[in-house]
């Protein structure tokens, strides 16, 4: 591909090649970046400006933790256990809104494990999806 700017192709962030969306390596020697991958080439100049901004959003510590008994055994209030599918369905106990958290368990390319828990039985499903 010849020489182009960012702005001929599509928006996309100064680190990767508008062309193909492959990570662009920064040049060794030279005003030029190439991607390795479609041979697109780009001056160096283009980007010199560009920011790049990212973002984490952590869960509040406790969020994982199981229940707690109280000095006579009784349960104390529930904690929230992970993200809340308000429309899932414990099958023990029939309430809805589970709580749940996902794992990959399996290889890359299959699905994600999904464990869901009953707030109000503490009931465990487990669902690879």
């Amino acid at each position: 591909m010849e020489e182009s700017s960012l702005e001929q192709l599509f928006i996309v962030e100064p680190d990767f090649c508008p062309a193909c969306g492959a990570i662009l390596a920064l040049p060794t020697s030279g005003p030029l970046i190439k991607c390795k991958v479609c041979s697109f080439s780009i001056r160096i100049e283009v980007l010199l400006g560009h920011t790049t901004t990212s973002s984490y959003q952590f869960n509040h510590r406790g969020v994982y933790s199981s229940s707690k008994k109280g000095p006579q055994g009784e349960e104390e209030e529930e904690e929230e256990y992970g993200q809340r599918d308000p429309h899932r369905e414990c099958s023990k106990c029939g309430h809805m809104g589970m709580s749940y958290t996902t794992m990959q368990l399996r290889s890359a390319d299959e699905g994600q494990t999904i464990f869901y828990l009953c707030p109000k039985c503490r009931h465990r499903e487990v669902e690879n999806s």
